[in-house]
């Protein structure tokens, strides 16, 4: 039986005078089941099954108190989101002083405390805005509210050269996006007060580039006595073994007919991955869109899991020249040779992201697929790492943090324009990355 087809007795809600103590309890212990399941299994491989037997209680009963999974997912968004809408009434005066800068980084601490009592949902939280969720939906309307809210305070703070809606919107996606990596092993061995220490610094100056160096040092944060040595002892994954898996390598011995074909399927999938999400993506949603015959998927990959390597290969060759390319940059006498790079990136991030997804989510297990992506971004960090070092700035920043949050810059933030009250268009985009870069890390406001 469907979960639309069953029918439920009147909602005992949180506003029901009829709930009681017991069905209190049985609500909260359906909301506490699902957080866990949520967190070990994923949001999309949780069953309202899973949940009612966790819970210890009938599928009839849990559709009493929720209508599905949706609606415990967004119970507890709600109760995370008013933890994070406390913290932002409490946010003090914003500037370029000891007790703006103070503020500032007291916001982002306890932003990143609540992140780690409701780590389980953010993470889910990313994978979902991802994906084609009924969800989505309300957690876009969540995050424009509290942008909202964040820039009001930044708006009276005095913020110049950046609008306060765009830099509230920055500064979410930011402390969100570094929070995410501290909590899923993607941080070097950072901790979260390391990364909290660095995005502090980085936002004051975006915010308030002519701050004096005295108040960046006022605080005590963390700073690199040796960025070049920090950034040698990153660790690089073993390369993964990609040969054969490429569609170049797929096709060498075919027709130019089978070459448009498979070539019409790579991007057909990257399309439905990036518009659906990968685990909600089908094999035939991706013929559909790709005008071919189901049969004729299977005559060139196993399956939707094959096609994600073979387009992961492609992704992972193209990552690499990338590392290659900004490690060299020298990102002031370089600008417009960076604003190039970015540009680029942020267009080939935008095509393939239903597939960098994967990886960064955990959404596959086969080996393959996840070397080529945590060796790609590792080669990625590192080569964002080595261009920031080339030019000292204005505070001796962790580079390995740096690097993290050039990668949120370039993957989160154009995304994250997608919730904000006007559109913003793609030069509008680099320009504002452009801007982050040169006042974040090195005070330049022009």
């Amino acid at each position: 039986m469907s979960e639309a087809s069953i029918v439920r007795r009147a909602s005992y809600g949180p506003s029901s005078p009829a709930i009681g103590a017991r069905g209190a309890s049985t609500r909260t212990r359906i909301t506490e089941v699902s957080l866990e399941l949520f967190g070990r299994l994923g949001y999309f491989d949780t069953s309202v099954d899973a949940i009612a037997k966790a819970a210890g209680v009938s599928r009839a009963t849990l559709y009493q108190y929720f209508r599905g999974k949706d609606e415990i997912f967004l119970e507890l968004l709600n109760e995370c989101g008013s933890a994070l809408f406390r913290v932002a009434r409490r946010i003090g005066p914003l500037g370029p002083d000891e007790v703006g800068f103070d503020n500032l980084n007291w916001w982002l601490g306890e932003w990143s405390w609540v992140f780690e009592k409701y780590s389980t949902m953010f993470v889910q939280w990313t994978a979902i805005a991802s994906s084609d969720a009924n969800v989505r939906p309300e957690i876009a309307r969540f995050v424009r509210s509290y942008n909202h809210r964040v820039a009001e305070r930044l708006a009276a703070s005095g913020v110049t050269g950046i609008d306060p809606e765009i830099a509230a919107m920055t500064m979410t996606a930011l402390v969100h996006r570094i929070n995410l990596f501290v909590h899923t092993d993607g941080a070097y061995g950072r901790s979260a007060k390391d990364a909290v220490d660095t995005l502090s610094v980085f936002l004051q100056l975006v915010l308030f580039p002519d701050t004096p160096a005295a108040v960046l040092t006022s605080l005590r944060l963390r700073a690199s006595n040796d960025p070049a040595a920090e950034v040698d002892a990153v660790k690089i994954p073993e390369e993964p073994n990609v040969a054969g898996l490429s569609i170049s390598e797929r096709t060498a011995n075919l027709s130019k007919r089978a070459v448009a074909t498979v070539t019409a399927l790579a991007d057909a999938g990257a399309a439905q991955f990036r518009a659906r999400g990968y685990r909600s993506t089908s094999v035939d949603d991706i013929v559909e869109a790709a005008a071919v015959a189901r049969g004729t998927f299977y005559k060139y990959f196993s399956d939707k899991q094959d096609l994600l390597a073979a387009i992961a290969s492609e992704i992972y060759g193209a990552a690499r020249a990338f590392a290659d390319w900004i490690a060299l940059l020298d990102p002031v006498a370089d600008e417009s040779t960076l604003q190039h790079w970015l540009a680029t990136y942020v267009e080939f991030y935008d095509r393939y992201s239903g597939c960098i997804d994967v990886w960064a989510e955990g959404a596959t297990d086969d080996a393959t697929i996840l070397g080529i992506g945590e060796h790609g971004q590792v080669l990625m960090d590192l080569g964002a790492a080595r261009m920031l070092i080339r030019r000292p700035g204005v505070y001796p920043f962790d580079p390995v943090v740096s690097a993290l949050i050039v990668r949120a810059l370039v993957t989160r933030v154009p995304q994250a324009t997608l919730d904000l009250p006007h559109p913003v268009d793609d030069d509008e985009i680099v320009t504002l990355l452009m801007t982050c870069i040169k006042r974040g890390f090195f005070g330049r406001s022009t």
